[in-house]
């Protein structure tokens, strides 16, 4: 009789473990917290993301972590909740709203520490501190925190370097980055060691037609960057010029917006960018291409727009003494044009001189593997090949590693920034559960746009604890410091001359050049690029990446790129 309830259950089982497969897909996702964190992280990347859709994802992210506060959701919802607080605090300028974030960052950092983002959150909270709330001491607690438990995070060295600021900040030299102060600055009796910062005397704009000019008073020389930005309202075109001016602040009274009229130049901005500089951002109807001078005696700087590269062709470079006219009216200068073009190259670290190269994985990290091979084996020869091409090109030419050793992926651009290489390529092997897949794919440092690209970087990524929406939510905040634009362009000089180089030889499959959010190329200050030289787990793609000549005849292939690449960026100095 023992028998038959067995013999029930074993008919039984199947069925049951059938039904549980089937029904597993329809279950809720492990955490609650995946899904509004991969909502805020697509609403960052919208331009103009709303208060009230902010205020939304706060109370998901609030009620994702009530319904799992422990584990890793506990930690990625407090997290992303802080960092929803902070755009919300951003956009309103409350004070009540900074102390709301800066409280959920502290919450994040002392509950988790061992998450992998409690660095960000003690960095961010310490920020806030520091630049929003005048709270020195207790930006000083955060930053000395996090060098303390966390030696090894790249935010470090950034601690260290707020740190030593801190003992020139009081409450009243403390300024709100992005937020302009409608207040006059106190009297001179009152003001600490700001007042010996240059100043941004005056902003001078005038229309002309098809062409536009800014000029930029100082009373002592600084030091500037500037970039380019998409139209606010015609994606895909440019509108909008910033200058950074480092170390300056404005005069007291000096306006923070103007409305300006009669040509392509429509409104000027000027506010604090953070405790140690502030930035001019300037809107235009329409910006074909556009230069930036700096004049002496006194300092200044004069930016000219133009409607298209036709009409600033036709108009000269301004000199010390005209720039106040229009731009139509400059004499050419005499003679020196290409060495300061070379100059001005040189100046803005635009040269390419010294090339770093990454071999991708190594140590106990061995990378993908197929058919015999290791990646991190292939990637160490290529590396070192490649190099070898290079010097005979004349680059000087550093490695991060050229043994089987393990190196973090957060170090490599660390001694690539250490060393102040001019570009970044790092090497690999691509992989995939289909072994008939193969191909050459360069990728560059953004936001992943592809379930591909999705894949491949979270593979390479593996070696890191971060996931892949948390590296997305990382980028958005990397995305104004990060060299985006020259990364992609060098991606496309070494995925086509790279490609162009292996077809003379083999029939090679064009995957194009990609952008996702590879860790190994986050933190980067120079342009940088990732190569998947070949599928490892495609067989004949594996024969030639055991070969040395598949390697040359790619190293050269590369090598092309970056020449392309260099010429591109160096043509203002053969005009």
């Amino acid at each position: 009789m023992w028998l038959l309830p067995l013999l029930l259950l074993a008919l039984f089982l199947p069925a049951t473990v059938c039904f549980a497969a089937k029904a597993s897909p329809d279950k809720a996702p492990e955490n609650p917290a995946d899904a509004p964190v991969q909502r805020l992280q697509t609403l960052l990347t919208r331009k103009n993301a709303s208060k009230d859709a902010l205020r939304k994802l706060e109370t998901e992210l609030e009620q994702a972590r009530s319904a799992k506060s422990d584990g890793p959701n506990g930690a990625k919802a407090t997290f992303f909740l802080a960092r929803t607080q902070q755009e919300i605090a951003k956009r309103s300028g409350l004070k009540a709203d900074w102390f709301k974030a800066a409280d959920t960052f502290g919450a994040c950092a002392e509950r988790f520490p061992k998450y992998q983002l409690a660095p960000d959150a003690l960095l961010h909270r310490g920020t806030i501190r520091l630049q929003r709330l005048s709270d020195p001491d207790g930006a000083q607690g955060d930053f000395m925190t996090l060098r303390r438990l966390y030696p090894r995070s790249p935010h470090a060295s950034t601690a260290a370097k707020l740190l030593s600021r801190i003992p020139k900040a009081t409450a009243s030299s403390i300024k709100k980055p992005d937020i302009p102060d409608p207040t006059p600055d106190p009297p001179a009796t009152q003001r600490t060691a700001s007042a010996d910062k240059p100043l941004l005397i005056n902003v001078r704009p005038k229309n002309s037609g098809a062409s536009a000019r800014v000029i930029l008073d100082l009373d002592s020389r600084v030091k500037y960057r500037y970039q380019i930005l998409e139209h606010r309202k015609n994606k895909g075109l440019a509108g909008r010029i910033y200058i950074d001016l480092i170390g300056a602040r404005p005069r007291p009274g000096l306006a923070d917006s103007a409305q300006v009229s009669g040509g392509i130049l429509k409104h000027i901005r000027v506010a604090p960018k953070d405790a140690d500089s502030t930035r001019v951002v300037m809107d235009y109807t329409e910006l074909g291409d556009y230069r930036v001078t700096a004049l002496d005696s006194p300092f200044r700087l004069v930016i000219d727009a133009f409607k298209s590269a036709e009409v600033k062709a036709a108009t000269p470079p301004p000199v010390a003494a005209q720039e106040d006219n229009a731009p139509q009216s400059f004499a050419a200068p005499k003679g020196t044009r290409k060495k300061l073009a070379a100059d001005l190259v040189e100046q803005l670290g635009l040269s390419v001189h010294t090339i770093m190269i990454d071999a991708g994985h190594g140590g106990k990290d061995p990378g993908a593997r197929g058919y015999g091979l290791q990646e991190k084996d292939v990637t160490l020869r290529m590396a070192l090949i490649l190099g070898k091409v290079l010097k005979q090109r004349g680059y000087h030419v550093l490695y991060t590693r050229t043994t089987d050793d393990f190196i973090a992926l957060e170090e490599r651009t660390s001694l690539a920034n250490a060393k102040k290489a001019d570009l970044f390529i790092s090497v690999h092997c691509n992989a995939s559960t289909d072994p008939g897949i193969h191909g050459l794919e360069t990728y560059s440092l953004n936001l992943a746009r592809t379930p591909d690209a999705v894949r491949v970087a979270a593979r390479e990524n593996s070696v890191t604890d971060k996931n892949i929406s948390d590296l997305q939510m990382i980028l958005t905040d990397l995305m104004l410091t990060s060299k985006i634009k020259e990364s992609l362009d060098l991606a496309r000089g070494l995925q086509r001359q790279g490609l162009a180089a292996l077809r003379d030889k083999w029939a090679v499959n064009d995957h194009g050049n990609r952008e996702a959010p590879f860790y190994v190329l986050m933190g980067a200050k120079m342009p940088s690029s990732l190569v998947e030289m070949g599928y490892i787990t495609n067989k004949t793609e594996a024969a030639r990446l055991k070969t040395d000549v598949y390697l040359k005849i790619l190293a050269n292939g590369i090598a092309d790129g970056i020449g392309e690449y260099k010429q591109q960026i160096e043509r203002y100095t053969a005009k």
